[in-house]
């Protein structure tokens, strides 16, 4: 993967964000975390899926899709879409 086609979060650096990077690696096969920090920055290339039953599952807890993953999401990098169910964050070349 490069860094012109990765894609992903940004995410303050808490335990719950390491529990969305846990529960991304889950859910895509190739995934690169650069730890700056303060801060994650979780890439994946072209494509990054993150199911909120897969993030309930990693927490062990309801979470709400959209609310509390934006509250320790600082930025991104690509398109996202956000639903109830999922959040993809895609090349704007991919199809939605």
């Amino acid at each position: 993967m490069t860094a012109a086609d990765g894609v992903g979060p940004v995410l303050h650096a808490t335990p719950f964000s390491r529990t969305v990077v846990s529960a991304i690696r889950d859910e895509n096969e190739q995934v690169v975390v650069q730890d700056e920090g303060a801060y994650l920055r979780v890439l994946a290339p072209r494509i990054c899926r993150l199911s909120r039953a897969g993030l309930e599952a990693a927490t062990g807890a309801a979470v709400r899709f959209p609310g509390e993953l934006e509250v320790v999401m600082s930025s991104f990098t690509g398109v996202m879409a956000l639903t109830e169910d999922d959040v993809v964050w895609r090349l704007g070349s991919e199809p939605s």
